[in-house]
């Protein structure tokens, strides 16, 4: 049950190390006896692995080294291969479908408590809880996480997972119907632009996924109709609701346009033309993790910068490549018609936020192999 506990603690990241990580390193003994994997895996890791590590020499050789980075990938990387390699293991061991369902509801559960501990931070006007702020930037939601552009995004997954229960089961459709509404509460309470848009597409290709299916076409329908509803009726019901002595409307549209910070953030994302045009070698192999901020002068904001400036046109090549394997895979994954959207949905999310070191995004890509 270690993958449903890393699960459930990857909702508390708001120290370092996070719980997570600790139980990580004190389950990794267990985790290596029996150890099996299969070659697809290997390649997957190595398609990551060896990019970081030369990336990593060549921007030694330019004068460019983050001890701290370094570590950090080196530990998402081996952290996605032992997970991916477990889950194709114990597959065959535990029925899938009681994974998949319990790693799920942990999820859930931990997706919960941070939007519980919000709504205490609303009601009593608390921004601390636990020695950690919860709610940040006027009234956005950040819970036990660093970025309320963090939580969002995981929070995406479980609101889809019950939409999609929603949509293909008939026992508890409306509770599972409520539990999308309430994690996409969540979503929407980070007022992150890019949390919204994933969940948006998300929602759009699951829909899209099922609708070839005729006792799901029916849902669909009823559920535009009600999210419609739901939708005119809050914006009209936020015009009169204030939080923390701030306009929930006027907030909510006032995030809807370009912010002050969105030009510096632009400006971010294109440094990796900078970065690659620094030398022969930046171009080909970058100059090694951690290191576009030393260009940029603050974060990426993209996935996809990041990795063209700190691993070159080498890693962009074996970027792609990983990616088309992990595609490939979904595709033939007893999950795929949840999997997908979900994963279409937090790779738009990585144009304007880097989603990199995200955990939740590695476990993903890991259950695919379940």
């Amino acid at each position: 049950m270690f993958v449903v506990l890393y699960t459930f603690l990857s909702g508390f990241v708001f120290i370092e190390p996070s719980p997570a990580e600790i139980v990580f390193v004190l389950f990794a003994p267990v985790l290596l006896i029996g150890f099996s994997t299969t070659w697809r895996i290997v390649l997957l890791f190595f398609l990551l692995f060896i990019p970081m590590i030369v990336s990593t020499y060549f921007g030694l050789i330019q004068g460019f080294f983050n001890p701290r980075f370094f570590i950090i990938d080196i530990y998402l990387f081996l952290f996605f291969f032992v997970l991916t390699s477990l889950g194709n293991r114990v597959k065959n061991i535990i029925d899938k479908d009681y994974l998949f369902n319990s790693l799920m509801k942990a999820w859930a559960f931990a997706g919960t408590i941070n939007i519980l501990a919000g709504l205490f931070g609303y009601a009593t006007g608390r921004t601390f809880l636990l020695g950690t702020e919860i709610i940040r930037f006027g009234v956005r939601l950040k819970g036990f996480f660093k970025d309320p552009n963090v939580l969002g995004p995981f929070l995406v997954p479980v609101a889809i997972y019950y939409l999609f229960l929603f949509f293909s089961k008939q026992r508890r459709s409306i509770w599972n119907l409520i539990l999308f509404i309430f994690f996409s509460g969540g979503v929407f309470l980070t007022f992150s632009r890019a949390a919204w848009l994933n969940l948006f597409i998300s929602t759009v290709a699951l829909m899209f996924m099922l609708i070839p299916y005729r006792k799901a076409r029916r849902k669909i329908a009823i559920f535009i109709i009600i999210i419609g509803v739901f939708l005119v009726t809050f914006l009209e019901i936020s015009k009169n609701i204030n939080v923390l002595d701030i306009n929930l409307y006027d907030f909510f549209t006032g995030r809807l346009g370009l912010q002050s910070y969105d030009i510096e953030r632009f400006s971010a994302q294109k440094e990796f033309m900078d970065v690659m045009n620094h030398s022969v070698y930046s171009l080909v192999f970058g100059i090694g993790p951690g290191n576009y901020e030393r260009f940029a002068k603050m974060a990426a904001h993209s996935l996809f910068a990041r990795y063209i400036g700190e691993r070159g046109i080498f890693g962009l090549i074996t970027f792609v490549l990983f990616i088309g394997i992990v595609v490939y895979e979904a595709r033939k994954s007893h999950y795929k018609k949840i999997l997908i959207p979900i994963l279409l949905g937090q790779f738009v999310n990585s144009l304007f936020i880097d989603s990199l070191h995200w955990r939740h995004l590695w476990m993903l890509v890991a259950v695919i192999f379940i």
